[in-house]
């Protein structure tokens, strides 16, 4: 019998038919302008709240958002996120790498590990549940008696004080993305907010809506 599985795995959209793209443009259009009776936006579309009236000081350091590309079958479906946010990704990452090199087999494994214990039931009738719950820490010599958690925090402060990463900004295109084109974009932005999307949605455009990385 044949396998069904793979046949339900998703189209890219670049791969659709044009009227099929065209339809999609427009219906993002349509929504795009109906958000923006409420919310004032009138360039992209998101489900996200950029500033919230109970916190207004708090910054945002990603979103995700869809905006039309500048022909009638391009739409991008789009996370942005700021260069702060990127080196920090980028600092636990290689934080993390180093801690976990240091490990043998088998405490990889105690550190991968979690039980499952089931969630008390208010009512007879309700239904069982079961949470995941992490294994105990362990404190390794390699560490001078730290927790792996421990060791990763330190060495991110130590990153972050002697070597910090050097990233600039960047646009990377995914165009096997099912809705839209993918986009990855990086900016120097401090917080992004609705003027952040629009100043990157409108360089994205000048620069023709391809990839980029800023030269060092």
């Amino acid at each position: 019998m044949p396998n069904r599985s793979n046949q339900r795995k998703h189209i890219a959209f670049t791969a659709l038919p044009r009227h099929k793209r065209r339809s999609a443009v427009v219906r993002l259009g349509w929504r795009i302008q109906r958000s923006a009776i409420q919310t004032g936006i009138t360039e992209f579309w998101t489900d996200e709240l950029l500033e919230d009236p109970r916190e207004p000081e708090r910054q945002h350091q990603w979103t995700d958002v869809y905006f039309l590309g500048r022909d009638r079958f391009t739409l991008w479906n789009a996370e942005i996120i700021t260069t702060k946010l990127a080196i920090e990704d980028a600092i636990r990452e290689r934080a993390f790498t180093a801690a976990w090199a240091r490990l043998s087999a088998d405490e990889q494994k105690r550190e991968s590990s979690f039980e499952t214990i089931a969630v008390p039931r208010k009512r007879a009738g309700d239904m069982r549940l079961r949470e995941w719950v992490r294994q105990p820490d362990t404190c390794y010599p390699q560490f001078d008696r730290r927790t792996f958690v421990q060791e990763c925090a330190r060495l991110e402060a130590d990153i972050r004080a002697t070597e910090p990463p050097e990233i600039g900004e960047t646009f990377t295109t995914d165009r096997q993305y099912a809705y839209g084109i993918g986009l990855h974009a990086v900016v120097a932005e401090t917080n992004m907010n609705h003027d952040a999307i629009v100043r990157t949605i409108h360089r994205f455009r000048d620069i023709g809506e391809r990839d980029w990385h800023q030269m060092k």
